[in-house]
């Protein structure tokens, strides 16, 4: 079973190789917190995978666990909107 902090964490795997991070110690951006499963694939990653680019605006938007979260919830209103539209046209959505 995981603690409430585990249980709402959306990054789960290393963004570089996919392999399950470690709950408290993994290896991880001191500047926008994104977590790695090291530091060979933290390196890749700033290197080769665009997390140079990313990074700062990570940052701002609150860390990489708040970022992503905010990420896939408007992408989640995005498509529930889409949807609404359909089963409604002409009519007023309401999400």
């Amino acid at each position: 079973r995981c603690s409430p902090k585990e249980c709402t964490m959306i990054l789960i795997q290393c963004p570089v190789c996919a392999v399950k991070l470690p709950h408290t110690n993994a290896k991880q951006c001191s500047r926008c917190k994104t977590r790695y499963c090291g530091p060979a694939c933290q390196k890749q990653h700033w290197e080769q995978g665009g997390h140079d680019k990313l990074c700062r605006k990570i940052r701002k938007g609150g860390g990489a666990e708040q970022f992503y979260a905010d990420k896939k919830y408007a992408e989640a209103v995005g498509a529930a909107a889409e949807e609404c539209a359909e089963e409604t046209k002409g009519q007023t959505c309401y999400i």
